[in-house]
């Protein structure tokens, strides 16, 4: 099972020079890891993008909204993504393995 090879298109080009990159090279890593797990364009992928906040991202009103639920649903979405492997679960993310273990732990995961 391989990945298609892509070209991208002028405007797609052109949206991705025009981003601020503020996490420089890690940043773009991860982008193009989030884009490669949801199949998507990169510039659908860039943090604050329209695609992002009105697609990617979606709540369940009768969960909690505290920051720590929040984060813990997406870390284990990205885990499940990943296969429940913690160590390029913990690269999506942009964490390190061990942090990633020490919150599963305290959730009674890990």
């Amino acid at each position: 099972m391989g990945i298609e090879s892509s070209q991208l298109g002028e405007g797609e080009l052109a949206r991705l020079l025009d981003y601020d990159w503020p996490g420089n090279v890690r940043e773009l890593k991860n982008v193009i890891e989030r884009c490669l797990l949801l199949n998507k364009s990169p510039s659908l992928c860039l943090i604050g993008s329209e695609a992002i906040s009105s697609q990617s991202v979606q709540f369940d009103p009768t969960k909690s909204l505290l920051l720590e639920a929040v984060e813990k649903q997406h870390i284990l979405k990205v885990l499940d993504l990943e296969g429940s492997n913690k160590s390029a679960a913990a690269r999506v993310l942009g964490i390190s393995r061990k942090t990633l273990e020490r919150k599963t732990h305290a959730w009674g995961l890990g």
